[in-house]
């Protein structure tokens, strides 16, 4: 069966089978969606720089780390993630009138 398409608005879940690279950890929000790529943001305030990946092996793992959901360590009971729980936009335009 395949897998839905990637979104605007998907989390994708902790390290992501290293879709990001070795040093990723977070769960993440997809702030924008190409043919062949995406870029997501999590929620670190030290670092609030975007997350980037590309081709078709990326995509599927990141596919694969949203739809198994949000998993705790081995040692530890899943908790829910903090991306779903709080549906604010990661990035937002203040308009004063």
């Amino acid at each position: 069966m395949p897998r839905r398409p990637l979104a605007v608005g998907d989390v994708i879940h902790g390290f992501a089978y290293g879709a990001f690279g070795r040093d990723h950890y977070d769960c993440v929000r997809i702030e924008a969606v190409g043919p062949d790529w995406i870029v997501a943001r999590d929620r670190n305030p030290y670092d609030n720089s975007p997350s980037f990946t590309a081709g078709h092996s990326s995509l599927e793992l990141c596919q694969q780390a949203r739809d198994e959901g949000h998993r705790g360590t081995v040692d530890e009971p899943n908790q829910p993630c903090p991306l779903q729980a709080d549906e604010t936009p990661l990035t937002a335009i203040n308009r004063e009138n």
